[in-house]
């Protein structure tokens, strides 16, 4: 992009922009008339140069589906292990400085007080395996028809019954269950 110069107004409008998702806020916020700040905020807003500004803002602040699935696997791998020690005698304590020092603490749901003692959640492996299969395509929530041959369709008793109904009314007796 070439290099052009903005406005203080104009920096401080994309920030608030970024911060509210809300053009009008924003630019009263940034300094311009609050009379005027529908009419400034759609300007700014539209404004071919300021606009490349801001999607690049957003492009840096998204997450992208590569960190997205690298996060899921992170959480699909995640033991206990990451955060809890065992000693010789089979003691187990936790230790979130080894999970800090793994970078694994992102991996903890949540943490809550008992009367014997933390209890640590992790997040659900199966639901993080379930979003990346998900994701590649392995579940898939479709059934694919466009196999040759004859295919039989099984209705439950009240769906039959009311294409039956459907049938009749068409003038064809015939039985949809066996069409």
């Amino acid at each position: 992009m070439t290099s052009r110069r903005i406005s203080k107004k104009q920096k401080v409008f994309i920030n608030e922009y970024l911060k509210c998702w809300n053009a009008a806020q924003a630019a009263i916020r940034a300094g311009y008339s609050e009379r005027s700040a529908k009419q400034t905020g759609h300007r700014l807003i539209t404004n071919d140069y300021l606009s490349k500004i801001i999607k690049e803002r957003i492009n840096e602040i998204v997450m992208s589906a590569d960190e997205a699935l690298s996060l899921l696997s992170d959480q699909a791998r995640a033991s206990l292990d990451d955060c809890m020690d065992i000693d010789p005698k089979g003691k187990i304590s936790l230790n979130f400085k080894k999970a800090k020092e793994k970078g694994k603490l992102h991996l903890i749901k949540s943490i809550v007080p008992t009367a014997s003692g933390l209890k640590v959640e992790l997040y659900s492996s199966q639901r993080a395996l379930e979003l990346i299969g998900k994701a590649h395509g392995v579940f898939v929530d479709k059934v694919d028809i466009t196999q040759a041959g004859q295919v039989t369709v099984y209705l439950p008793d009240n769906q039959r019954d009311k294409e039956k109904d459907r049938e009749k009314l068409n003038g064809n007796d015939r039985d949809p269950a066996t069409t």
